[in-house]
């Protein structure tokens, strides 16, 4: 399992679940951003690196991908709570699109810092923006988009499993939703499946409070609530991605799932990095 390149032929597929419920505006930790923000920014950088990793030649992304964004909590639009696209511009309310369209359509460009002390910042495009309000809906964005993930799994059996990572900050507050917990509405995702193997869902729990990160663990121990149910309904890391990580210069354990607590902006990125970077080729 897990086995396939990503072409053309088979593209893949990776979906983000966003929180967007009001805890979401509190800051990041001592940083001068909200969990919104950082989120929200780590998310469009992973877009762009998608983008240059489809690229063949420079402004020419080739359709490896296919892309979706959920948003939930807050609906920026209608003021409402719920789940929805978070694609903004002129990609709004389309729950799957091909990599490629990023290119074009971002709804602006904001200043990123140099890590390098005297360079200048980076312009760079931004897809989604940051939004928080209302409770955490997280059953029925797992629930919306794992009928997205259904149909396209259906459509595309010969591709590597689909990619699903959740990002949120707080307690599930619709568990059940529709007569089923969150464990059960976890479990049918990952029940969608190709045939090169199962979908696989990654959680981040971001935190305002300061304390020690935890990436791709083996066990929940330590982790506060609700990281240990976070836990036990991420994925294992499969092959590919567990070279990634030791290509990252990560050692881990036995046993490491798609799971990462209190990541910084620096250390949300490789974690997404590790878990979206699969093997290429026309």
């Amino acid at each position: 399992m897990y086995e396939k390149r990503i072409t053309r032929k088979n593209p893949g597929l990776v979906v983000f679940l966003l929180d967007r419920s009001d805890s979401m505006k509190q800051k990041w930790g001592n940083l001068p951003y909200s969990l919104a923000e950082g989120a929200a920014n780590a998310l469009n950088a992973i877009l762009l690196d998608l983008l240059f990793t489809s690229q063949v030649e420079p402004g020419k992304p080739y359709h490896y991908f296919d892309i979706g964004v959920f948003g939930y909590g807050l609906r920026p639009a209608s003021r409402d709570e719920g789940v929805e696209p978070a694609l903004a511009g002129n990609l709004a309310g389309q729950p799957i699109i091909p990599l490629p369209s990023l290119r074009d359509n971002q709804v602006g460009m904001r200043d990123e810092p140099s890590e390098d002390a005297g360079a200048p910042p980076s312009r760079v495009p931004i897809w989604v923006q940051p939004a928080f309000g209302h409770k955490t809906p997280m059953c029925e964005a797992i629930a919306v988009a794992g009928g997205h993930v259904y149909n396209w799994a259906g459509e595309h059996p010969d591709s590597f499993p689909p990619i699903v990572i959740n990002i949120t900050d707080g307690m599930v507050t619709d568990s059940p939703f529709q007569g089923a917990s969150i464990n059960d509405w976890a479990q049918r995702l990952v029940n969608i499946s190709t045939n090169d193997g199962p979908a696989l869902l990654f959680n981040i729990f971001l935190s305002p409070t300061p304390a020690n990160t935890v990436v791709f663990p083996p066990t929940p121990a330590g982790l506060p609530v609700p990281g240990p149910d976070l836990f036990r309904i991420s994925s294992p890391l499969p092959p590919p991605m567990l070279a990634n990580a030791a290509g990252a210069g990560m050692t881990l354990l036995p046993g490491a799932r798609g799971f990462a607590f209190n990541a910084d902006r620096q250390t949300l990125a490789a974690f997404l990095n590790v878990g979206t970077t699969v093997g290429t080729g026309d």
